[in-house]
């Protein structure tokens, strides 16, 4: 009767904890870049097939009895999110596969989809809390246009240098120098949805995600740049709501199923 309240209170345990899950979603829902966050139930072996099972000796399977249900790390979902108009010159946007490369302050390479950028005082482009995007963007001194191609190609354009409006043919355009002055380069992964979190939107690979492939967006699987865009939060609201109640509902009849086995036990002690 022990494991059974063992069950039903493991039971309220991890759908407390698929509550939080779904109420960090909900949070996260105006957040550029996030994806959601799953919850990843599993049935647990009572403790003495644990011990079985560590000793070689693995139960049948019409024998084995669970004791309840754990979960394992939190699994997120990198379905796309929707693009978002911005007014900001270095915001982009990936659509498809891929990740944004950036370098953290202790020199660890981290990975996100939020494409919120800005020029630091080295005229590189770092994230919204300065993480130098990789490998690094150096833009020149003066210019009055940024644009990021699809295929991940960054072209500025810039003001004429004098040499330059001396040598200016006078059929020339008179807007400036159109200037190539990197290319993008976009992460993705075997498993993406086993990056490990380390929040701000930030990912690191983790064994079960395996290395990540480098290359060009557009190319081998990777997603297309796009300028002038934010991706937005794939958290669907009515989703996560309906996740709620079905949560919330489970914790409610787990809570049940402890307070009946409970009422069992204590009438049984009396009879004995």
């Amino acid at each position: 009767m022990t494991l059974s309240l063992d069950a039903a209170l493991s039971g309220m345990i991890e759908q407390e904890r698929n509550l939080e899950l779904i109420a960090n979603n909900l949070t996260n829902v105006n957040t550029t870049g996030y994806k959601r966050a799953v919850v990843q139930f599993q049935d647990v072996l009572n403790t003495a097939e644990i011990i079985d099972a560590i000793n070689g000796q693995l139960p049948a399977d019409e024998a084995t009895v669970t004791a309840g249900v754990g979960t394992d790390a939190p699994r997120r979902e990198f379905t796309q999110g929707p693009l978002l108009a911005s007014s900001m010159p270095f915001d982009m946007a990936i659509v498809g596969e891929g990740f944004f490369r950036v370098m953290l302050e202790d020199g660890t390479v981290a990975y996100t989809r939020d494409g919120t950028f800005r020029l630091d005082a080295d005229r590189q482009l770092v994230t919204a809390r300065g993480q130098r995007l990789e490998p690094p963007l150096t833009l020149p001194e003066s210019f009055d246009q940024f644009r990021v191609e699809q295929d991940g190609t960054v072209v500025v354009r810039r003001p004429y240098t004098a040499e330059e409006l001396a040598d200016l043919d006078p059929d020339a355009p008179t807007g400036g120098v159109v200037e190539v002055v990197g290319r993008l380069v976009l992460t993705r992964f075997a498993d993406q949805g086993s990056l490990a979190s380390i929040g701000h939107n930030l990912f690191v690979e983790t064994e079960a995600s395996q290395a990540p492939i480098d290359g060009f967006p557009g190319e081998d699987g990777r997603g297309q740049a796009v300028s002038g865009f934010l991706e937005g939060s794939n958290v669907d609201l009515a989703q996560e709501m309906s996740a709620m109640v079905i949560a919330n509902r489970a914790y409610q009849l787990n809570l049940a199923a402890y307070r009946t086995i409970q009422e069992m036990l204590e009438q049984a002690n009396e009879l004995a």
